[in-house]
């Protein structure tokens, strides 16, 4: 009789260590229930200032687009050309160029640009220098 105890609690032992294993195997190896979707808020874009304003001119073959500017200081002026040759970008007076160094932007081919970043407060006129009668002047506050 005491073989058949023991061979019972085995078989008891075994099925209690079989559901055991049968349930964590189920619950790891489970499949994954539908995903269900979640929305989020977009995020709002809080809008920011640039640092440095940016104002354009554009350079045809006669004329500088528009002749005069106002910017702020700490104001970026882009010059493009548009005058299907090459141009200058240089400060006054012809041909010295010397009341304003900084704007001495050379020589830049059609469809190209040059840029200057205008720090101080003041007026500066500049020229093409391949053609002093195209003017332009940038006033800075």
């Amino acid at each position: 009789m005491s073989n058949k105890i023991l061979i019972g609690i085995i078989v008891i032992l075994l099925m209690v260590g079989g559901a055991i294993v049968l349930t964590s195997s189920s619950v790891t190896k489970s499949k994954p229930g539908p995903v269900t979707p979640t929305t989020t808020a977009p995020a709002t874009a809080t809008p920011t200032k640039p640092l440095v304003e940016h104002t354009a001119v554009i350079a045809t073959k006669d004329t500088f687009s528009p002749g005069t500017i106002t910017v702020k200081a700490g104001a970026k002026v882009v010059w493009t050309n548009k005058s299907g040759g090459t141009l200058t970008v240089n400060s006054d007076a012809h041909p010295t160029h010397v009341a304003y160094p900084p704007l001495n932007l050379g020589a830049f081919p059609d469809g190209a640009s040059v840029q200057l970043t205008f720090d101080k407060p003041g007026k500066y006129a500049y020229h093409n220098h391949l053609n002093p009668s195209m003017r332009g002047t940038v006033i800075v506050e």
